[in-house]
């Protein structure tokens, strides 16, 4: 009698996230809620999703609702945990466009099952804290013991997802840190870039005394049984040589003669011009290491 005396006082349908600026607000509700048409165009709810079997739902092409169903049985057997993704996707689809219902024939086991599941991926929350949010918003919730274990192995499903993400974007982050490359650009660029060069052709002689360091070993030729490893630390010495090569040969009579230079041009003129021409320098070394990670990034 106390059992049925409840399902009485059961409201057809409370709200469980309020409406956003950008979201709709989702409601939780029985089957009495997604026939109430009135109800519906009140609170703007354009998305149903129906979690049930043996039930009759249907809407007018008119009212504009998207009505989703998936035929799930209120019993300890039933895999809804199989359903949990596509309807976390279809809720927040739904809530894009506007406020959204999920409903089961009496609003507290199997639709409550799927709130909850929304709950736990989109907020990152455990089993305990999301049902007793959700408790709080609509007493009469509970997921039948079956749905209640599919429910907490979901949730160690999403925290083994998120600790993966983060060991990958850790490993990502240490790949990065110890690619050979990676390696060269901190330990060269990062330190050049502190220093304060009087003149170009110190800075030439730094860059060269950095080629004799490869970050891990040095590469003089390559064959077929070179790893792709040392490919590419062999790549990044021969674009350093290049660059160093190339600056070298085009300005040797420059910084031959750079202390003539200082004794014919104005002081003031030259002391204004070192830093840019250095600034240049370093600008075009930078560029050459950041092609070749590029490079290297797009090849993998």
């Amino acid at each position: 009698m106390k059992k049925q005396q409840l399902l009485v006082n059961v409201n057809e349908m409370d709200l469980i996230l309020d409406k956003t600026s950008t979201q709709g607000a989702l409601w939780l509700g029985n089957l009495k809620a997604a026939q109430n048409i009135k109800q519906l165009k009140e609170n703007n709810i354009q998305t149903v999703i129906t979690v049930a079997n043996n039930i009759i739902v249907n809407f007018k092409n008119s009212l504009n609702i998207s009505h989703k169903i998936y035929r799930v049985e209120d019993t300890e057997k039933a895999q809804i945990i199989e359903y949990f993704d596509e309807i976390i996707k279809e809720i927040s689809i739904g809530l894009n466009s506007g406020s959204v219902l999920v409903h089961c024939a009496a609003g507290i086991s199997r639709s409550s099952a799927c709130v909850i599941a929304y709950l736990m991926k989109t907020n990152k929350w455990p089993y305990e804290k999301t049902f007793y949010f959700v408790k709080e918003k609509r007493l009469a919730i509970n997921p039948n013991p079956g749905f209640k274990k599919q429910l907490i192995q979901y949730s160690k499903n999403l925290q083994s997802n998120t600790q993966q993400l983060n060991l990958d974007l850790k490993e990502s982050k240490d790949s990065k840190d110890m690619n050979p490359f990676a390696l060269g650009y901190s330990n060269s660029w990062g330190k050049l870039k502190k220093k304060n060069f009087s003149n170009p052709h110190e800075l030439v002689n730094q860059l060269s005394q950095n080629l004799v360091k490869s970050p891990l070993k040095k590469i003089d030729q390559l064959n077929h049984t070179s790893t792709s490893e040392e490919r590419q630390i062999y790549r990044q010495l021969l674009a350093k040589k290049l660059f160093v090569n190339t600056f070298s040969t085009k300005n040797s009579v420059s910084i031959a003669n750079y202390q003539t230079e200082q004794s014919v041009e104005q002081k003031k003129t030259t002391t204004e011009k070192q830093p840019i021409r250095i600034k240049a320098l370093l600008s075009m070394y930078k560029r050459i290491e950041f092609n070749i990670l590029e490079s290297e990034r797009t090849k993998t």
